[in-house]
């Protein structure tokens, strides 16, 4: 089975669908984030803070360009798509958009605190979902809306689109 890549905003459920989507396939799970944070000895916030989010990009490309062989769920950072090199470099993998609206990622981060971006007062959240919309839709195979729904719903919803396509 070809690897399935997992797209989308920070609070679209990348992680947890992936979990699923790995137990369902009996095939490894792995997360572009918590990779980088293996592989640098950090947490994502500590990257941010010391290192700045461009150097942060770059481990997120090099992570990324080295799941090419493996046959697992990958579940992506939601900024992966922010390098055009990204983005060309999924086109021709599977790669599922989990499409979340504004007011429901809002919803599930209300609580959240190791975030970055997230916690950065100085930056429109809304506006940076809105502007990397259309490079998600760009590099996506297919999308998934979200909302509403559990895990398990989205889980069976990849998995039929995966199938009958």
């Amino acid at each position: 089975m070809q690897s399935i890549y997992l797209i989308g905003f920070m609070g679209s459920g990348k992680t947890t669908v992936a979990d699923q989507l790995g137990k369902y396939y009996q095939l490894p799970v792995q997360d572009t984030d918590q990779m980088i944070e293996a592989m640098q000895n950090k947490k994502i916030k500590q990257i941010f803070a010391e290192e700045g989010e461009h150097q942060f990009r770059q481990y997120e490309h090099d992570v990324l360009t080295t799941t090419e062989s493996n046959n697992c769920i990958i579940a992506t950072g939601g900024g992966i798509i922010e390098q055009d090199r990204n983005v060309h470099w999924l086109k021709d993998k599977q790669v599922i958009y989990l499409q979340t609206s504004w007011p429901e990622i809002v919803n599930r981060l209300k609580d959240e605190g190791d975030r970055p971006i997230w916690q950065d007062q100085n930056r429109d959240k809304e506006q940076l979902l809105l502007s990397r919309e259309q490079k998600y839709l760009e590099a996506a195979t297919y999308v998934i809306r979200t909302d509403g729904k559990s895990i398990d719903l989205l889980v069976k919803e990849i998995i039929e689109v995966i199938t009958t396509s």
